[in-house]
């Protein structure tokens, strides 16, 4: 499936933050909510806050395929490894 690159900037409300890892836990935010709301854990390409609201756009993240090879499953290591990134707007 071709990624869309021209995808419109949403809003996010910053639930979160790992501070071991510097990743965020951001909540989808609409002022009308057309499909069930969607949390997930992300880093940010910039310094955020908990509770601030940002515009941006979330870039899935690219896993590298010498990460995770043939049979190995994804361990929690991977996992953070595969998480996406929020490009804030200025």
């Amino acid at each position: 499936m071709k990624q869309n690159n021209h995808q419109q900037a949403l809003h996010y409300i910053v639930l979160g933050k790992d501070d071991s890892d510097n990743s965020y836990l951001i909540l989808q935010y609409n002022l009308i909510q057309t499909s069930e709301a969607e949390v997930c854990w992300c880093y940010a390409n910039q310094l955020i806050t908990v509770g601030e609201v940002v515009r941006g756009k979330l870039q899935p993240s690219v896993e590298d395929p010498k990460v995770i090879g043939g049979d190995e499953s994804p361990t929690s290591e991977h996992q953070a490894d595969s998480l996406p990134t929020l490009l804030v707007e200025q």
